[in-house]
C-alpha cells in the first residue's frame, strides 16, 4: 500500500553490456606457405600422355602339343591302348631330351552312331595329349620320332623365344614407350606455347607378348607330313607407359 504523503523514489537501473574483445592474429609463415601450396595445386595444369613401345625377338624354340587317339568296344580296351601308345611317345621324347614335358589332357568318351534316326552307343573313344618345348631346329625330327612312336594328333605348335631374350626386349620396349610419351607431350605443349615442367605420376602397364600364329591342329597326322619344314617367326613384346606431366 502506498502512502500518498511519502515522496516517490526514483529507481535508476544501470545496465552494463559486456562486449567481447576480438583479437586479430596474422597467419603464421607456415600457414601462408601451406595455403600457397594448396592454391598452386588447384591451379596446376597437367597433360596425360600414353607412350607405346614394341620390340621383336627371333623365336628359337617350339612349344608342341601332340597326342594319340584310339577307339574300341570297351572303355578298358581303349584306355589300355591309349596308355600303351602314350608311354611309347613319352619315353621317346624323354630320350630326345625335350624340355617341359607334361601331360595336358586325358579323355575317354562314349562313341555314338545314328541309325534310322536313332542314337545308339558303339564303343568308346579316348585321347591323351602331351606338350613339350624343343629347339626350333630339332622340331621336325622330334615330330618324326613322336609319330613313329604312335602319335596321330598334332594339337598345336607355337614358336617362342627364350625368357632371357624376352626380358631384354621388354626393357627396350619400356624405354621406347617412355620416349614416345615424352615426345608426344613435347609436341602438344610446344604447339600450344607451353613448356613441360615435371613428371607428376608414372604408370607402367603390364607388358604384352604376342606369339607368332600357331600351326593349325592336324588330325590323323601322317608320316608324309614329316618332311614339311617347321619355320618360326618373330615374337613381339609390347610395352605401355602413361605419364602425367605438369606445365
Amino acid at each position: 500500500r502506498i502512502n500518498p504523503m511519502r515522496p516517490l523514489t526514483t529507481f535508476v537501473l544501470s545496465l552494463a553490456f559486456c562486449v567481447p574483445s576480438i583479437a586479430i592474429i596474422a597467419p603464421s609463415a607456415k600457414a601462408q606457405e601451406n595455403s600457397a601450396s594448396i592454391q598452386a595445386i588447384k591451379n596446376e595444369r597437367v597433360i596425360t600422355v600414353t607412350g607405346r613401345g614394341e620390340r621383336s625377338v627371333k623365336t628359337t624354340k617350339a612349344r608342341i602339343q601332340l597326342g594319340v587317339t584310339a577307339e574300341g568296344k570297351t572303355a578298358i580296351a581303349v584306355q589300355e591302348e591309349i596308355g600303351r601308345q602314350a608311354n611309347r611317345i613319352v619315353s621317346r621324347l624323354q630320350q630326345l631330351g625335350v624340355e617341359k614335358l607334361q601331360t595336358t589332357s586325358i579323355q575317354l568318351n562314349p562313341k555314338y552312331v545314328y541309325e534310322n534316326n536313332r542314337q545308339r552307343q558303339d564303343g568308346f573313344t579316348g585321347q591323351t595329349t602331351v606338350s613339350f618345348v624343343v629347339d626350333l631346329d630339332k622340331a621336325g625330327s622330334t615330330l618324326d620320332a613322336a609319330v613313329n612312336s604312335g602319335a596321330n594328333q598334332i594339337e598345336q605348335i607355337t614358336f617362342i623365344a627364350t625368357d632371357a631374350e624376352l626380358n631384354a626386349a621388354k626393357q627396350l620396349a619400356l624405354q621406347d614407350a617412355v620416349k614416345d610419351a615424352q615426345t608426344q607431350s613435347n609436341t602438344v605443349l610446344g604447339a600450344l606455347g607451353f613448356t613441360a615442367k615435371t613428371i607428376k605420376t608414372i604408370n607402367v602397364a603390364e607388358s604384352a607378348i604376342a606369339y607368332p600364329v600357331s600351326q593349325p591342329r592336324l588330325a590323323a597326322f601322317a608320316k608324309e607330313a614329316n618332311s614339311v619344314p617347321i619355320l618360326g617367326g618373330d615374337q613381339k613384346v609390347e610395352a605401355s607407359v602413361t605419364l602425367q606431366i605438369t606445365y
